[in-house]
């Protein structure tokens, strides 16, 4: 692929993208060299709007003749060169990856986020994270929102593409469901919750449920 071909991780001021956008892509070392896939993206809290610190890369390393193995390497943002629709390419040569961990205040997108209860701010149980909505901010992506609607469900069980042919055919739009990261007051990722800094009332109001 050539370089008119490449997005910069700069795609566009402002691009949105979300958690699913990413997952499974092939990462390419610097030297042209498959490494192995994303298995998540990592996100540095304790802002009111926090951004992806790092690429989980499940590597693969052949250790025999007849087999492979693989492990889970955690690549900072920063030594990612370029992203495509279809791969990543890092700064970095093969050589340079080895296991890794996240670091004080990192976590992850699907491990810690999706599948997380949202509550509100008396405790109300209303929804579950089904995707994370990303924009692109200079070299940074930053955590915007997380998708509560039945778009991000679908695409999570494999229909989602198919949803959108139909909704086209139809001339139907299928409107995500976005919950806004400001609104967030605490994030436990131990009890698996999100809690809101408003009522369950406010949040229908706000999207129009």
């Amino acid at each position: 692929m050539t370089d008119s071909h490449k997005k910069h991780i700069t795609i566009s001021e402002g691009a949105t993208s979300f958690t699913k956008d990413y997952l499974g892509l092939p990462v390419i070392d610097r030297d042209g060299v498959k490494i192995g896939k994303v298995a998540d993206l990592a996100v540095m809290m304790g802002e009111e709007f926090p951004w992806v610190s790092s690429v989980a890369v499940l590597v693969k390393i052949r250790v025999s003749l007849l087999g492979t193995a693989k492990f889970e390497a955690i690549i900072p943002w920063k030594a990612v060169n370029t992203v495509d629709d279809d791969r990543i390419v890092l700064k970095i040569a093969y050589s340079e990856i080895k296991p890794g961990k996240l670091e004080k205040g990192e976590l992850l997108f699907k491990r810690h986020v999706m599948d997380q209860q949202i509550v509100d701010n008396d405790g109300r149980r209303l929804l579950l994270v089904n995707d994370v909505k990303l924009r692109a901010a200079g070299e940074a992506l930053v955590l915007v929102g997380v998708e509560v609607g039945i778009k991000g469900l679908l695409y999570r069980l494999g229909a989602g593409r198919r949803l959108e042919r139909v909704a086209r055919m139809m001339n139907v739009k299928i409107m995500e469901n976005i919950i806004m990261w400001d609104l967030v007051e605490q994030f436990d990722d131990q009890m698996k919750l999100i809690k809101l800094s408003i009522s369950q009332e406010m949040l229908k109001d706000l999207m129009n449920l």
